[in-house]
């Protein structure tokens, strides 16, 4: 600033001026009304009401706001300028588009964010706040009667115990074990192995890790434990007890080539972001970056993807802070019942905990338990908190 100042102000005009210190109300409601452009550019949430408040006193219906992407008032006022406030080269063309815009134009941004305003007011908010913390107790007394409790436990208990022929799916990430920001340090540890033994020992249990992972990881992992089945990368691969992988279906990885610098790129703007390359797939993790930067960013990407995913026959699958693509067609539904084939298993179990596991409950024959770890919207018939 003091740079600007010294290289453009003459004796009698100052290019800058700079308040660092509070302003009363009629103090900004003066300057909101001078101004011909209000320039927001937070790096983070906040400074929402600023963004308002200037467009509340715009009563000529003309200037322009600027705002940066961080903002959650950006999602409700659209008509304005979204910039990246990090890239000095896109607030400069912002401010250029600005001061170059036709009164018309100003006039049709400003009076269509208005209206909105005028309806989504503070006494909207608080009711529609008022009404969210009221559904939230509907859908928790909802919710209770599908949560695994007691009975519920005795009932799969009993149904295990009676039956002769028993399949078992567990999800890996997520079920068998947390996240982490790092997928490959999310590895068993002993009380899941304890877990894995058991489940096995038993005879006429087939047991099944169906997952996303790739199936060299869930091969090293579990290379000790010959009698688990497997499914691994959404359907792709696919394992007996002591067979060996096969691939369900032919799959064509060409266009990897092409979706790949299309993540790369992302990964340049979102610091602590990076891509996991599959052998079917291509997946954008986002667990480490700032939480609104991560979950703006992947928008933008699920947007920028939606031209390639049609012509390209793919699939976007929108995880816990990844963001997956993959080859149409292929889901962990269908290979579960592959693995199920003409067998009659009269004791079936299948736990999830991703979106991309609803697959599996939606073709599960009503007789079987399934169940969900999360509260998010369901297929499964209950749910847990947490993982095992």
């Amino acid at each position: 600033m003091g740079r600007i100042n010294g290289r453009f102000a003459t004796i009698g005009w100052m290019p800058v001026s700079y308040f660092y210190r509070t302003l009363s109300r009629h103090e900004m409601i003066e300057l909101y009304s001078s101004a011909d452009i209000a320039l927001i550019t937070p790096t983070r949430d906040g400074m929402n009401l600023n963004a308002k408040e200037y467009l509340a006193c715009r009563t000529n219906e003309k200037g322009v706001l600027i705002l940066s992407e961080m903002a959650g008032a950006a999602k409700e006022l659209g008509e304005s300028l979204i910039v990246n406030p990090n890239s000095s080269a896109e607030v400069a063309a912002a401010i250029f588009q600005a001061l170059n815009m036709p009164d018309a134009e100003q006039a049709e941004r400003i009076a269509v964010m208005q209206k909105r305003l005028k309806i989504y007011n503070e006494e909207r908010w608080a009711n529609d706040f008022i009404t969210g913390l009221e559904n939230v107790k509907s859908q928790q007394a909802a919710n209770l009667t599908r949560k695994v409790n007691d009975q519920v436990i005795n009932e799969l208990v009993v149904g295990y115990k009676s039956a002769e022929k028993r399949i078992i799916f567990l999800d890996y990430d997520g079920t068998l074990t947390g996240f982490h920001k790092d997928p490959q340090m999310a590895m068993p540890d002993q009380e899941l192995y304890g877990i894995v033994e058991k489940l096995i020992a038993v005879e006429n249990n087939t047991v099944v890790i169906i997952s996303s992972r790739d199936k060299e990881t869930l091969s090293k992992w579990f290379d000790d434990y010959p009698a688990l089945a497997f499914i691994a990368e959404h359907g792709v691969w696919s394992k007996n007890p002591s067979g060996e992988w096969e691939m369900t279906d032919h799959i064509d990885k060409q266009w990897m080539e092409t979706i790949e610098p299309v993540l790369q790129y992302f990964v340049d703007r979102t610091p602590r972001s990076f891509i996991e390359n599959k052998n079917y797939s291509l997946v954008w993790h986002y667990r480490g970056t700032d939480p609104d930067m991560g979950q703006e960013r992947a928008w933008e990407l699920k947007d920028d993807l939606k031209d390639y995913i049609a012509n390209l026959n793919l699939e976007i699958m929108d995880g816990d802070k990844v963001i997956e693509i993959k080859n149409a067609g292929i889901n962990k539904g269908r290979a579960a019942l592959n693995k199920i084939g003409n067998v009659k298993f009269d004791f079936i179990l299948a736990m999830g905990d991703d979106w991309t596991d609803e697959y599996t409950f939606k073709v599960m024959p009503d007789s079987a338990y399934t169940i969900k770890v999360g509260t998010k919207q369901t297929a499964a018939k209950y749910y847990v908190i947490s993982p095992l």
